[in-house]
């Protein structure tokens, strides 16, 4: 909310106590009521005239109600599905639509380097901060908006991503794969025949997180018992973009009353995430602490102030390597295998270049051989390009002078580029709906420039995704195995797209159903 306006709401509210004290003084309860009442009317209309005629951002289009309330934001935020409705209002209005009073959504290459780029002047927004910065509930990688604390916990985590540490990760990566592929194969085993691969991928990458952050697998794919976290996971990701977008419902007490069920998982994954922090925390004060990722945390002091991580910071920080290292690669998997299901002729090619690659499914491994695959590196990107792992916003809030493509966008307002809606440009992917692995298979510096100028899957700048090439990692060698291993046939017809609720990262994923039979040779 601006100044101007945060001002003169200030000077009503004052103006109103003063009446009603009055009114408390020289009349009964029904008058103060009726007061109340008045003044709430005239604030909401005066707020309404001021939001659509005189706010920094009246000249942006987009719907009435939008532009005078942040209610049907929040309403399409609550049931997830506003990364499709936004995507249909720019289809509508154009490249930038003002789709809150104080948010503009902007649809354009330049806007990713603009926003998000080295060198960039813009902050983190409050839907990060849900109030004054300093007084942050929730630090860590993903959520800081100081720059300097964001560069420090960046450089503690980095030594987790180097290229030596992640070969040192694939040993435990294909030993989850190849159970994996063994469980699949097995009608016998969760789901049955027809496997839901939303889950099942989630199970994999849980796997994979929990050995090589926690040291701790939770045989997510031989047990059930663990498989309560994926819904906990999902729920804690809404309550977070729930707040974000209108933080006074948790200023006011009313997040628990509005979103009963999802604030009381949001809550129980917390819990789940300070048992798992204070079992690793034991593990170090007993001298046996394994060498894993959160040793990095649990080892860190302070240069200048010699102090560890408190508790709360490092429980903020299971929480961003949790999520980031499990569910956002499920999600590209799941689409993946979403569209490999529904265009046969493209599993058909990229069971041809792997199987023709290697010799068995053990000579699948990282290197130079694997990235060779060109065509599985192209069905990748392009379900990296249908299926985000954040459909919606990644907010930002502007600087002083703050233009994108032209457009200025007047101090502290906020700022955001629809991933789903961005990624579906006509311009730079015709026929966006289709899936098309060919479209990324071109020699042209220009065409891939083209290509990737609307691409950002993992964000870019110095806030991209830490865990980029580890994701790419754990996606290659399961999708190469899975490809030399099996024939998939689909239990349902497919829809044109594989959708998802947007929950922050991409919630809700259920299917495809798929079942895997032994590849055909010959």
């Amino acid at each position: 909310m601006p100044e101007k306006e945060i001002s003169i709401a200030r000077t009503l509210t004052s103006q109103a106590a003063e009446l009603v004290q009055r009114a408390k003084d020289e009349a009964s309860l029904p008058v103060v009521a009726a007061i109340i009442s008045g003044l709430f009317v005239i604030w909401c209309i005066w707020s309404a005239i001021y939001r659509l005629y005189f706010h920094p951002l009246s000249h942006y289009k987009g719907p009435l109600l939008w532009r005078i309330s942040i209610l049907p934001s929040l309403y399409w935020v609550w049931t997830g599905d506003r990364h499709l409705v936004i995507d249909k209002l720019h289809k509508k209005y154009g490249k930038v639509v003002r789709v809150e009073p104080n948010l503009v959504s902007i649809c354009t290459p330049n806007a990713i380097k603009t926003m998000y780029g080295p060198g960039t002047r813009f902050e983190k927004a409050m839907f990060y901060t849900r109030g004054p910065k300093e007084k942050q509930l929730l630090v860590n990688l993903a959520s800081t908006t100081d720059k300097a604390v964001h560069a420090r916990k960046r450089r503690i985590i980095s030594h987790a991503m180097s290229e030596a540490a992640l070969r040192s990760y694939e040993p435990v990566m294909l030993d989850k794969i190849r159970l994996f592929c063994k469980q699949l194969a097995d009608p016998t085993t969760f789901g049955g025949e027809y496997k839901n691969m939303s889950r099942w991928f989630s199970y994999l990458t849980y796997d994979i997180m929990g050995t090589l952050t926690f040291s701790q697998s939770y045989d997510m794919l031989t047990k059930d018992d663990h498989h309560f976290i994926q819904p906990l996971i999902d729920a804690y990701q809404h309550s977070q973009v729930i707040l974000g977008a209108y933080p006074q419902i948790e200023h006011w007490g009313l997040a628990p009353l509005l979103f009963l069920k999802i604030m009381a998982d949001n809550k129980k994954f917390r819990a789940y995430v300070d048992n798992q922090v204070t079992h690793r925390i034991n593990q170090e004060k007993s001298g046996n602490g394994p060498d894993d990722i959160f040793k990095l945390l649990l080892n860190y002091k302070n240069k200048e102030t010699g102090e560890s991580m408190d508790f709360k910071e490092l429980s903020d920080e299971a929480v961003v390597l949790i999520i980031a290292a499990s569910d956002t690669t499920g999600t590209a998997l799941s689409g993946l295998y979403f569209y490999l299901a529904r265009y046969p002729d493209c599993y058909n090619k990229l069971k041809q270049e792997i199987r023709s690659t290697f010799a068995s499914v053990e000579d699948i491994v990282g290197g130079k051989k694997l990235l060779d695959c060109k065509y599985m590196r192209a069905c990748v990107d392009e379900a990296l390009r249908m299926s985000p792992g954040v459909p919606g916003y990644l907010t930002r809030e502007a600087p002083e002078g703050g233009t994108i493509d032209g457009h200025y966008i007047p101090p502290a307002a906020q700022v955001g580029i629809p991933t789903w809606t961005i990624h579906r440009d006509p311009d730079a992917y015709p026929e966006p709906q289709i899936f098309k692995p060919e479209r990324w298979m071109v020699d042209s510096e220009e065409e891939i420039q083209r290509l990737r100028s609307c691409w950002y899957p993992f964000s870019t700048g110095t806030r991209g995704c830490i865990g980029k090439n580890m994701a790419y990692q754990t996606i290659y060698l399961t999708v190469a195995r899975l490809a030399y291993l099996f024939e998939i046939e689909s239990r349902d017809p497919l829809p044109l797209e594989f959708h998802v609720k947007d929950h922050f990262a991409a919630g809700e994923k259920n299917g495809p159903f798929l079942k895997f039979t032994p590849a055909k040779t010959g």
